[in-house]
């Protein structure tokens, strides 16, 4: 908790259950107004796509704000379905410099409190967002 920041006990226990159980599609968390907190802003089901998951990101970054998000990836690998989570920082070159401040300084608050993430992506333009730079880092891991 460096940043003073801290991480609201939804945000674990919505956590545990995207990686437990795969609830969840997607998360998406934010600093709460007085800055004091990280908080849940979306739990998102299976019927959302990755599509509808990068549009709440671009939501935030018209407000010029900044955000968390773990996203249930699946893919194929070798012939085998495979699940992994990833953690995102959304960053966008947009977002105001007390928010980037923020965040970065918050994160690792949050992610000290999630065992079980695969990749850890920083985002600040479109094209981090796209799904093969996502399944390319994931990848990467156990290539």
């Amino acid at each position: 908790m460096a940043s003073g920041v801290a991480v609201s006990d939804e945000c674990i226990r919505v956590y545990d259950e995207i990686k437990m159980g795969h609830q969840w599609l997607y998360i998406i968390y934010r600093v709460s107004e007085d800055l004091r907190t990280i908080i849940v802003e979306e739990k998102a089901g299976h019927d959302k796509t990755y599509q509808d998951f990068v549009a709440r990101l671009k939501q935030a970054e018209a407000k010029r704000q900044c955000r968390y998000a773990v996203f249930d990836v699946r893919f194929i690998q070798n012939d085998v379905p495979q699940e992994r989570l990833a953690f995102f920082l959304w960053s966008p070159d947009m977002a105001t410099i007390k928010q980037k401040m923020i965040y970065t300084s918050s994160k690792q608050a949050l992610r000290n409190k999630m065992r079980g993430i695969h990749a850890e992506i920083q985002c600040t333009e479109d094209s981090d967002l796209t799904m093969s730079n996502i399944l390319e880092r994931i990848c990467s891991k156990y290539t």
